[in-house]
C-alpha cells in the first residue's frame, strides 16, 4: 500500500506527540513493506531540511510564507510581537490562504508521483490557531482518514473555554471531508463527537510505541523522578512543581528532572527557593536522550489535565519506569490504578506529592508497578501490532469507498 501521512511537526525539530507518533507509525509501515510519504505545511521558523529520507520514509516539508528565523522560538518576545502584528494586519491570513492553495497542489503532485492509495491526517492542524476567519483545509482527491489526537476544539472545550465559531467550523469541515475517522482513545472519540457535532462511527485505535528497545547500560537512580512533556498548564507541570515543594521538604535527596519545550521560568516560579536546587530543567531533547533519562529514573509523573492518548507515559513504561498518571480524560484507559501504575487527580497537590513520596519510600512497590507497566505496554501498545491493525482499517476504508 502507498500511504501519505500529513504532519506539520515531523522530527527532527521541536515536536509533540503527533510528530512522535507519525514517525513511529511511518517507519513501522515501511518495515511492513509499505511505501510511505510524509508531508506537512510548516509554520514560521521550524527549520530543518525541506526534503529527506528517514529509514525509508520520504519526508517533505512545505513552508508557509513568513518562514523567518525570528519565529523559531514562539516564547520569545520578538516572536510573539511579530506574530501578533502579522495577525492583526491580516497579512498572516492572506499568507495562510495562499500557502494552503500551494500546499494542495503539492500534495496532489505527491499523490500522483507516489501513486498514493490513502492519506491519514490529524484532527489538529497548526495553521488554524493563527486564523481569525474561516479558512478550510483543502479537499484532496483520494480517501482521507482523520485520526483524533486532540483538536483545538477538543482541548479548548476540555478547559471549559469558548471555541471561536470560525475555528469550530474549520475543524468540523475536516471531519466532514474525511472518508473515515479514527481516535487515539475512547474518551477522545466520545468527547470530540460531542464537541464537534460528529455523528458518524469513530474507530478507536490507540497510539503505540516501539517497545523492543536496545539495552541501555544505565543504572537506575532510586531517587530520580522525571516529567516529560510540553511545559504548559494542561500538562500539569505547574501542579507538579507545587507538589515537588512538599516532596523536597519530606525527602531532600530526591531529584526531579524536567524534559520538554516551553517556558521554564513559569514552572520555576512555582518552586520554593529550597526546592529549586533539586530540580533540573533540560528542555527539549532527542528521543535517544529522552529514553536514557527515562531508563535512569525510578518514577515518572504526568499530572495532565487533558490528553487524547499521551505517548509520554507509554515511553516511560517501555523504559521500565513506574508511572504516576492523571486520572483525567484517557488516563484510566492506559493505567490500571495500583496494578501497573498510580492514578492521581492533577488538582490534588497533596495526592501528587503523596504518590511520589510513597513510591520513593517503597522501592519494592515501585519496581512491581514498573514491571507490570512494562508488560502492559509490550502486550497492548507495541507499534508493530498497532500498524497491522491500522492497515486492516485502511483496507476497510478503501473497500467502502471503492
Amino acid at each position: 500500500m502507498n500511504i501519505l501521512y500529513l504532519c506539520d511537526e515531523y522530527p527532527p525539530g521541536k515536536h509533540g506527540g503527533i510528530g512522535t507518533y507519525v514517525r513511529l507509525i511511518a517507519r513501522q509501515m515501511v518495515t511492513l513493506g509499505h511505501n510511505v510519504v510524509v508531508a506537512g505545511l510548516y509554520g514560521p521558523g521550524y527549520g530543518e531540511a525541506d526534503e529527506f529520507s528517514d529509514e525509508g520514509v520520504k519526508v517533505y516539508r512545505f513552508r508557509r510564507g513568513f518562514d523567518y528565523k525570528i519565529f523559531s522560538d514562539e516564547q520569545s518576545l520578538i516572536s510573539r510581537i511579530g506574530i501578533r502584528l502579522l495577525k492583526d494586519s491580516g497579512l498572516m491570513e492572506r499568507d495562510i490562504k495562499k500557502s494552503l492553495a500551494a500546499y494542495k497542489n503539492k500534495l496532489e503532485q505527491l499523490i500522483i508521483a507516489h501513486k498514493i492509495d490513502i492519506i491519514e491526517m490529524p484532527d489538529y492542524n497548526d495553521y488554524i490557531r493563527f486564523c481569525s476567519s474561516y479558512i478550510p483545509f483543502p479537499q484532496l482527491s483520494i480517501p482521507v482518514v482523520v485520526k483524533m489526537n486532540g483538536s483545538i476544539t477538543y482541548f479548548t472545550k476540555e478547559a471549559n473555554k469558548q471555541v471561536p465559531a470560525h475555528l469550530l467550523k474549520m475543524e468540523q469541515a475536516i471531519l466532514k471531508q474525511a472518508s473515515a475517522v479514527l481516535s487515539a482513545s475512547k474518551y477522545t472519540a466520545n468527547k470530540s463527537s460531542e464537541y464537534l457535532s460528529y455523528n458518524k462511527e469513530i474507530e478507536v485505535l490507540y497510539n503505540g510505541i516501539k517497545t523492543d528497545l536496545p539495552a541501555r547500560n544505565i543504572s537506575k537512580s532510586s531517587k530520580q523522578v522525571i516529567f516529560t512533556g510540553t511545559l504548559v498548564a494542561k500538562k500539569g507541570i505547574y501542579q507538579l512543581a507545587k507538589a515537588w515543594n512538599i516532596v523536597n521538604k519530606s525527602m531532600p535527596a530526591a531529584r526531579l528532572l524536567v524534559l520538554g519545550k516551553g517556558s521554564q521560568q513559569k514552572a520555576i516560579s512555582h518552586l520554593t527557593d529550597k526546592a529549586k536546587a533539586s530540580v533540573n530543567f533540560k528542555g527539549h531533547v532527542s528521543t535517544d536522550e529522552l529514553y536514557d533519562h527515562l531508563s535512569a529514573s525510578a518514577i515518572s509523573v504526568f499530572p495532565s489535565y487533558a490528553e487524547a492518548f499521551a505517548l509520554a507515559p507509554l515511553e516511560a513504561m517501555a523504559c521500565g519506569t513506574a508511572v504516576i498518571n492523571s486520572n483525567r480524560t484517557s488516563g484510566s484507559e492506559l493505567i490500571d490504578d495500583k496494578i501497573n501504575g498510580l492514578l492521581i487527580d492533577p488538582d490534588n497537590i497533596d495526592q501528587i506529592a503523596t504518590a511520589i513520596i510513597y513510591l520513593l519510600n517503597n522501592p519494592d512497590v515501585c519496581a512491581r508497578l514498573a514491571k507490570a507497566g512494562n508488560e502492559k505496554v509490550k502486550e497492548q501498545f507495541e507499534i508493530g501490532n498497532i500498524a497491522a491493525k491500522t492497515i486492516q482499517f485502511y483496507n476497510k476504508v478503501l473497500k467502502s469507498v471503492g
